[in-house]
Parts: structure tokens; sequence; C-alpha cells
């Protein structure tokens, strides 16, 4: 009987753990593919190797909810030193830092009208991200800092792919925006491509 015990438990193990190697193994493709399908000029800040706890989020331009855009979150946790690495960094080379809420920003894919807000900055809806943050979950919580490190007017996707810009500024009708999020609280980093 207690042989039977252990072996069960011995396969159980052995189950979970390939379940496990199997979905590190898709996840690993997802990520690959997903850096594959855009520039490396727009996805060079994304981490090369990756941390424990990952979040991804991708979709493309011909995915039934990524109509007139494509992107790409990323998020993992890593260790303070490799977190305080990245926030050194991101000093280093003068990114400023925003709340989540703050006004600045246009988020696109939001069914708030922004058309008015000239000199506003895009980022993403986070509420595509795999996480829920609540209520308002196209915001990242309050004790992140948001750093846009390039946003740009433009037409990044083929044609057909290309967004109406509904409720955005005409100047941003089109573009990409690309940056980080960091999460002190957990040592969290959140990558993100958005191209609309």
């Amino acid at each position: 009987m207690r042989k039977s015990i252990y072996l069960i438990l011995i396969i159980l193990l052995v189950s979970c753990t390939d379940r496990r190697t199997e979905l590190e193994k898709q996840f690993l493709e997802n990520y690959a593919n997903g850096i594959g399908t855009f520039s490396r000029d727009l996805t060079g800040h994304f981490p090369s190797e990756l941390k424990e706890e990952k979040k991804l989020s991708v979709s493309y331009p011909s995915g039934v909810y990524a109509i007139g855009m494509a992107n790409m979150i990323f998020s993992h946790q890593v260790d303070s030193m490799e977190f305080n690495k990245v926030k050194r960094k991101l000093e280093l080379n003068k990114i400023k830092s925003y709340k989540p809420t703050d006004s600045i920003f246009i988020i696109v894919g939001d069914t708030i009208n922004y058309s008015e807000k000239l000199n506003g900055i895009p980022i993403p809806n986070f509420d595509s991200y795999e996480r829920d943050f609540g209520m308002n979950s196209k915001y990242l919580p309050e004790y992140h800092k948001i750093y846009v490190f390039e946003s740009k007017t433009g037409k990044y996707l083929q044609e057909e792919n290309l967004s109406s810009g509904k409720n955005l500024p005409e100047k941003w009708k089109n573009g990409y925006s690309r940056g980080i999020a960091t999460n002190e609280k957990e040592n969290e980093l959140v990558y993100w491509l958005y191209v609309w």
C-alpha cells in the first residue's frame, strides 16, 4: 500500500514537471515569435535573458483582438540587483518617469476621446496585458513608474492592418510607442511595444 502511494506521488510529480516544461517551451516559442515579428529597432529594449514569474501578451495585426494594432507586453520579476541595474540605466539615459495615471498619456485603444490632446504621449491600454489590475485595468497600479523610450507617428504596419485612429489626435492616428514600466514593490519590469 505504501509503495503504491509513493508510486502515485512520483507519477504526479513527473507529470507536473513535464507539463511545466511544455508550458515553458511554449512560452519561449511565443516570446521568440513576438520578438521576431517586429523590427529589432522596435524590440531592442526587450530582455534577451528571461527570468522567473513571466507574463506575456502578444497580439498580431491579424488577430481577433488586435484589429488595427499589434503589440507585445512582457513582464518578469527579477532580483533587486537586476532591478536596480535597469533603474540606473534608465536614469543614466535621462529617461523621464511618469505615474501610470499621468494626464499627459494618450491610451491607445481606449474608449476615451483623446482627439484634442495634441501634445500627449501614447502608451498601451494595459487591459490587453495578461494581469488583472482591477476596475481601471487600462492603467498600471500607482506604484509603477512608466518610462517611454520612444513614440513616433507614422505607418509601421501594412496598410490593411492600420488603425482608424479612432479617439486619437490626428497626429497620432498611426504610430508606435515602446518603453518599460517598473514596479519597485515587486521588482517587476514590464516591457512594451505598441504599433497601431
